[in-house]
């Protein structure tokens, strides 16, 4: 009964279905593979209930399908390596540099300014930057007049209105300005330095240690100074 039920190697063969021990180790499916089943299929299919053209065009454009998606994903893959390797080349070239990014509070250090800068989505009149002290007081304010669109840059190197030299230490500020005529708050950048980068897990992206406001995405840096 083994004999007739078990169909032999040779008919296998003429079938196109039987393979060598090396190839079985192979699992892939490729388009020549599938062609070739279907192929066998259509010479063995049942007369009286022969597949329709439709379903044979059909199956191939779903394996092209499958196909061409696979190469894109690979393609997108190798492309977000190179571009991750390329940030980390980036960012590890900004070590020991400072860049300028999002943030209200500063520190001044003997013999260097603060510096930072106003980000301005629009033109800007009477723009003024207001530096305040741990406990809320007004020690400095910064005019920088009319700006345009872009990043309006400021600095202070610690003299006080009366002549005085400021403590150093931690400062924070913020910026006020008239926007078509009317007073607003705007969004202020800080002036810190690198100290180390990072290859962030997950697909986070590459960080940087800053040495006053922890750490930054490298998508958060402005500028580069």
């Amino acid at each position: 009964m083994d004999s007739v039920n078990k169909p032999s190697a040779p008919v296998l063969e003429n079938l196109g279905l039987a393979k060598p021990k090396e190839a079985l180790k192979e699992q892939k499916l490729g388009q020549a593979d599938f062609i070739k089943l279907m192929t066998t299929q259509m010479n063995h299919q049942d007369p009286m209930k022969p597949m329709e053209n439709g379903d044979f065009l059909s199956d191939m454009a779903q394996f092209s399908t499958v196909s061409g998606l696979k190469e894109i994903k690979e393609s997108f893959n190798s492309l977000a390596t190179s571009l991750k390797s390329s940030q980390a080349l980036q960012a590890s070239s900004m070590v020991g540099r400072d860049v300028l990014i999002p943030g209200s509070m500063s520190s001044l250090y003997e013999g260097s300014p603060m510096r930072g800068a106003v980000e301005l989505a629009s033109s800007v009149s009477d723009l003024k930057v207001n530096i305040l002290d741990n406990a809320g007081r007004l020690v400095k304010e910064i005019d920088l007049g009319n700006k345009p669109a872009g990043i309006a840059h400021f600095s202070w190197d610690g003299m006080l209105a009366n002549d005085q030299k400021a403590s150093a230490g931690n400062y924070s500020v913020n910026a006020v300005g008239s926007v078509e005529g009317r007073s607003e708050s705007l969004s202020t950048l800080i002036t810190d330095k690198v100290q180390s980068v990072s290859l962030g897990l997950g697909g986070k992206g590459v960080s940087l240690s800053l040495a006053n406001a922890g750490s930054a995405s490298l998508a958060d840096v402005k500028e580069i100074l």
